[in-house]
């Protein structure tokens, strides 16, 4: 038996991730119906992905680590390219953008189907710009383009 490559452990991972934000997405939407279903998801993304950036901020300065774009991307590029295909497309100052051509987490999302994919785009469209407002809340995230809408992630950083 040959062991699961790195790349393929962490798809597993996201694919989890996705099974669980899914169920729990739908099971809001189920019980309070569309439009407060929804807000409470985005609410309670905001809330799980700040906190995320909050703590991985104080982790950095625990480091003596500057909490910038750069060190973040250091840290975590290696990670990304176990499992995630693209990756940097523009990189100046003030004004970063990533490009995804396949993500664990949104392949995830869209082998549960159609329904899911919708909740994992309530996910995808709230989670990096709240992780950004506790990490470094000098910059902003937008997601350009969704893999259900255009078959690929872009992500764009601007620093305020």
């Amino acid at each position: 038996m040959t062991q699961p490559s790195s790349g393929d452990i962490i798809k597993g991972f996201e694919a989890a991730r996705a099974n669980s934000i899914y169920y729990l997405g739908k099971a809001l939407i189920d019980n309070l119906g569309a439009e407060k279903g929804r807000k409470i998801l985005e609410e309670t993304v905001w809330a799980m992905s700040s906190d995320s950036g909050s703590k991985a901020r104080q982790g950095y300065e625990a480091r003596g680590v500057e909490n910038t774009w750069r060190n973040h991307r250091d840290a975590n590029g290696p990670l990304y390219k176990l499992a995630w295909e693209g990756g940097i497309v523009h990189d100046e100052e003030n004004h970063k953008i990533i490009e995804y051509s396949y993500c664990p987490l949104a392949d995830g999302f869209t082998k549960l189907g159609s329904e899911a994919e919708e909740i994992g785009d309530i996910y995808c469209a709230h989670t990096d710009n709240a992780f950004w407002s506790g990490f470094n809340p000098e910059w902003t995230v937008t997601r350009e383009k969704t893999f259900s809408k255009y078959g690929l992630c872009r992500l764009v950083w601007r620093k305020k």
